[in-house]
């Protein structure tokens, strides 16, 4: 009798073992449910893996430390991080701070600098701080101050105005800390108030005199891998992929087409390119969720870049609904990558409608580890050099048979010159062994002039 009940209880065991074991293999989700339901999830839980403060982060730090001045494309130190927490603590007590909306700058400071006005909303959002009145004041940020000598203060400059919150919740010690530990002497000097002829520049000019060249990049997409491609498209239109039609254009182009409706290219540059007119235009158009989308997407598929970040936000409209796009952009060895405006390209374009991306541009290039060793300090033309060798005086040259070079620059537009920069120049147009040009970045109001910073010439002019 007792064994005929222990054969019963280890039958009824197996059993159930059994029922277990099918479920995982017949019970199993397919992939295009997982991936709809992690769509989902991320969706209503904010940023899945990406950190968001490493996307949205200063291009540059500035720093004015006692008798020091020096500007850093890198953040060893991690002071970005740092400074997150105070703007935080700042904006949680804000309706119980000193608020002064048209503060005097202070004589010393460390200003994170940002390539765009962020609206601000991408901050609170992410802080979850619901304030309608930082809104109204602050509006967006283009640079964060903190003060070096007041550790109970920060200023905020929209664009139009500087803010100054003032609080006992403050503290940027810490940061004030890591400023002192800076090595100044080893760090970018800068020249004050350059005199040019009769103008004098407003902004202090990089004295630099070396920089890391040749370096070669190839595009993150390898064009010729045809099988990663694939997977690629794979990745892009999961369960739809059986039913998508792929072409390869004379050009080299890859298209892969689901219906006349979402379009995946990749150029044989190594541009990757869709839209996608499925998706239902509805959901929030709040700024910050919509952004939320786009990081999430860009962080599902294929990543974000190394040192990329947020350089541009615009509100878009399309079918009736609006939206917004982002651009992304990105450093190689902590300088700026700059593309060349023939091919129009942007290193990560995304626009949003609601809490969908209806549209994502991809052109990524990665340093070419095969070659890093042709890399060296080189000799370059300093800042001051490429104004004078740029610089129209209006004068004939003597000889009336010689070519008159082209000088871009007039005297009268020192004066307002707003930023000199060095940064990286990629020409776009071979997928492989790309070699990036080391430039000078003249800004002059809304103009922008590219300068090769070994030979001193005009490259292009935006």
């Amino acid at each position: 009798m007792k064994q005929g009940k222990i054969k019963n209880i280890i039958l009824i065991a197996m059993v159930l073992v059994c029922i277990y074991l099918s479920s995982n293999v017949w019970l199993k989700l397919p992939d295009f449910l997982e991936y709809a339901e992690d769509r989902e999830a991320g969706k209503q839980g904010g940023i899945v893996e990406a950190d968001i403060w490493n996307v949205v982060r200063p291009i540059k730090n500035v720093i004015k430390y006692k008798d020091n001045y020096t500007i850093t494309y890198s953040d060893e130190q991690d002071m970005w991080g740092k400074a997150v927490h105070v703007i935080n603590d700042a904006f949680e007590n804000f309706e119980i701070s000193n608020i002064n909306e048209s503060a005097a700058f202070p004589s010393q400071y460390l200003k994170f600098d940002f390539n765009t006005n962020i609206p601000v909303e991408i901050f609170t959002g992410h802080m979850e701080i619901e304030n309608k009145h930082i809104n109204d004041v602050i509006k967006s940020i283009k640079n964060i101050i903190i003060d070096l000598e007041n550790t109970k203060s920060i200023y905020i400059y929209n664009g139009e105005n500087t803010v100054k919150i003032e609080s006992d919740s403050i503290n940027t010690k810490e940061v004030v800390d890591l400023v002192s530990q800076i090595d100044f002497n080893s760090a970018t000097h800068f020249a004050f108030d350059q005199r040019i002829g009769e103008e004098t520049v407003q902004v202090p000019i990089p004295l630099e005199t070396t920089a890391q060249s040749p370096v070669f990049v190839q595009s993150e997409l390898d064009v010729f891998d045809t099988e990663k491609i694939n997977q690629i498209a794979k990745d892009y239109f999961r369960n739809n992929y059986d039913y998508v039609r792929k072409s390869v254009e004379v050009s080299g182009n890859t298209v892969y087409m689901y219906r006349t409706e979402k379009i995946l290219k990749i150029n044989a540059e190594g541009l990757l390119d869709f839209y996608d007119t499925t998706a239902e235009l509805k959901g929030s158009s709040d700024i910050y969720e919509s952004f939320v989308a786009a990081v999430n997407f860009t962080e599902e598929f294929l990543g974000f870049p190394e040192d990329g970040y947020l350089s541009d936000v615009e509100s878009i409209e399309y079918d009736g609904s609006y939206g917004y796009r982002y651009t992304f952009s990105y450093k190689i060895l902590d300088r700026p990558i700059l593309f060349s405006r023939v091919r129009e390209n942007s290193a990560l374009q995304i626009d949003v409608v609601g809490d969908n991306v209806i549209s994502y541009k991809r052109f990524i290039r990665k340093m070419d580890e095969s070659q890093m060793e042709k890399k060296n300090a080189v000799q370059i033309t300093s800042a001051i050099d490429v104004i004078n060798g740029n610089l129209d005086l209006g004068s004939q040259p003597q000889d009336p048979e010689a070519i008159s070079e082209i000088k871009p620059l007039k005297i009268e537009q020192l004066k307002d010159i707003n930023n000199i920069y060095l940064g990286y120049f990629d020409l776009s147009r071979i997928t492989r062994e790309q070699n990036l040009r080391v430039v000078w970045v003249i800004e002059i109001k809304d103009k922008s002039y590219i300068f090769n910073a070994i030979t001193g010439k005009l490259i292009e002019e935006w």
